[in-house]
């Protein structure tokens, strides 16, 4: 599994380098991002410092990380319950 951190997605955003931005709801309820890059093949998955998939309990907690982490001009974002 190929993964990336918040502050190497936070870069990749900045400099329009993200292709897309997935939302997955995981077998325990709980939403994940799934990136794909403009430079790299492949799905990258968000992860915390300790390595472990970064997740939250709900979408509006979700949507109101990506607006303040992520500000700017977001890349299409698609969801998948």
């Amino acid at each position: 599994m190929n993964t990336i951190s918040e502050s190497e997605l936070a870069d990749f955003v900045k400099n329009k380098a993200v292709k897309k931005l997935h939302i997955v709801q995981n077998d325990a309820d709980k939403y994940e991002i799934v990136i794909n890059l403009t430079w790299k093949e492949g799905d990258w998955n968000l992860v915390t410092t300790r390595g472990k998939p970064r997740e939250w309990a709900s979408l509006d907690m979700l949507a109101r990380h990506i607006r303040e982490k992520y500000d700017g001009t977001l890349p299409p974002i698609s969801l998948t319950l």
